[in-house]
Parts: C-alpha cells; sequence; structure tokens
C-alpha cells in the first residue's frame, strides 16, 4: 500500500479502505460503499452530506488521527455555516478533503438509508381465554335473620344473574 493514502474509516457501518489524498469525504465515502446522502451532487448546498470527522487515537481502529487529517474549512463551507448553520464539529462531506488517516461519523440525518430492524410476523388467529372474567353482580345485604356467607350469597347472585355453576 502507498504511504501517500490516507485510511478512511466510517462509523457506524465501521467500513474502511484507503483513498488518494486529496478526495473528499463524499467521493471516499461512495467509493467505499457508504451511505453518505448528497442531493446536490457535492455542490455545498443542500447539507445532506454533514459529517462529524473525530480526531485523536483510536486502539480499536488502530489509527491516531491528526488534528489536519482533513483540509481546512473552504469558503463554501463558511458560506453555508453562515446561512444554514453548521452543527458545532460538522463538517460538509463534499467540501472537506481528506489529507491524512481519518474516521468520520456519518450521522443519522445524514445516511442515504436508514437503519431498519426487520422483524418475521406471522399473522395468525389469537383465541383469548383468560383464566378470570370480570362479571357486575348486585349481592343482596347481609342479613342476620338469614345466616349466609359472603361466598355463598355471591354463587346465588351470579347464578340468578349470569347464569353461572357455584365457585
Amino acid at each position: 500500500m502507498d504511504d501517500r493514502e490516507p485510511l478512511a474509516i466510517f462509523t457506524p457501518s465501521g467500513k474502511r479502505g484507503r483513498v488518494p489524498a486529496g478526495t473528499t469525504v463524499l467521493e471516499a465515502a461512495r467509493t467505499l460503499g457508504v451511505d453518505l446522502d448528497s442531493v446536490c451532487g457535492g455542490r455545498g448546498i443542500c447539507s445532506k452530506c454533514q459529517c462529524a470527522p473525530l480526531y485523536g487515537t483510536f486502539p480499536k481502529h488502530g489509527v491516531t488521527v491528526a488534528e489536519d487529517a482533513l483540509s481546512p474549512i473552504n469558503a463554501v463551507e463558511t458560506r453555508h455555516d453562515e446561512k444554514r448553520g453548521l452543527k458545532p464539529g460538522r463538517r460538509l462531506g463534499c467540501q472537506a478533503r481528506i489529507m491524512g488517516d481519518v474516521v468520520i461519523d456519518v450521522p443519522p440525518e445524514s445516511q442515504l438509508h436508514r437503519q431498519v430492524v426487520h422483524k418475521v410476523a406471522w399473522a395468525r388467529a389469537v383465541e383469548m381465554d383468560p383464566g378470570t372474567r370480570l362479571f357486575l353482580v348486585e349481592m343482596a345485604a347481609p342479613d342476620l335473620h338469614a345466616p349466609s356467607g359472603d361466598l355463598e350469597r355471591l354463587n346465588a347472585a351470579l347464578a340468578a344473574q349470569w347464569g353461572l355453576p357455584p365457585a
């Protein structure tokens, strides 16, 4: 591999590869098969290709990203930031050029194909047979002259009002 070709790593996809120095982040993403959205064709007017470059040491990827790994912010990005605003730490992928090893985070709003979790669902009839059911009953009040317990009075009310056998 040529030492002049920087390593580009994209998260969350994990796709990585070497690209020629001076390649835009958008071109590198397309070359490596990363879904980075761009409606304007790389002219710097749609803001769909916003990405977040990460700096520092990444032992997981075996790379250290320097502050000058991307080209300085250019006039197109400055104008875009003044007119529409860029979130802090974000760059336009169509304008930022890769000069050294980089780790680029593609936020969900810039992903062309958003991640979707598909689960197989089977349509089937479900027969409900609960262990308990709710019945509204009106029971006779307790009476000292007719000695019967609460359960006996409840069974009598269920049988009379709902036709249920005694519990």
